[in-house]
């Protein structure tokens, strides 16, 4: 499906709960369908890296979304959400027409920083997967800021109880 700009679709969302049925923790995941648009592919016909590193932009928004937040919200309380750190293992070249899904999972939240762990498949290909560090900062200060208990609450859901699996976010 080749799309121009002016036509882009909305990203179709599939929200994922993962844990057991037995009334134990359930975690949550972000699960987002997304296109492949013609300013997506670079000079050798493929997906830009470019491309990925605003997919998982999208990710984290989402799960900013989902926790229940806006992004100005939490500029407003004067706090930002920075990225220090991306690694992405690129896997499957992607091309335009093939379909898209980001998984992303919370996998470490400390008193500043939070890691997040993503999958991005297609057909049920593992195409990339990522990982990101991100620091909360006062914008008044400049300096990394303590994540609050009432944050820290709404991000408990997302946040994997055992540690990040490697095998499984690779495979």
């Amino acid at each position: 499906m080749t799309l121009a700009a002016s036509t882009l679709s909305p990203m179709r969302r599939r929200p994922e709960d993962r844990g057991s049925h037995d009334g134990s923790a359930v975690h949550r995941t972000v699960e987002i369908d997304l296109d492949i648009y013609t300013f997506d592919i670079d000079f050798a016909g493929h997906v830009s890296n470019i491309s990925y590193i605003r997919w998982l932009e999208i990710g984290r928004i989402q799960l900013i979304t989902d926790i229940g937040y806006r992004t100005h919200e939490l500029l407003e309380l004067g706090l930002a959400p920075l990225v220090i750190r991306t690694e992405i293992d690129y896997r499957l070249p992607l091309k335009l027409g093939d379909p898209v899904h980001l998984s992303l999972d919370l996998t470490e939240l400390r008193a500043a920083s939070a890691t997040i762990d993503f999958r991005i498949t297609s057909d049920g290909q593992l195409a990339a997967t990522a990982r990101q560090l991100g620091l909360f900062v006062r914008l008044d200060t400049g300096k990394p800021a303590r994540v609050s208990s009432e944050l820290r609450g709404r991000f408990a859901p997302y946040l994997q109880q055992e540690p990040p699996d490697r095998e499984r976010l690779e495979s």
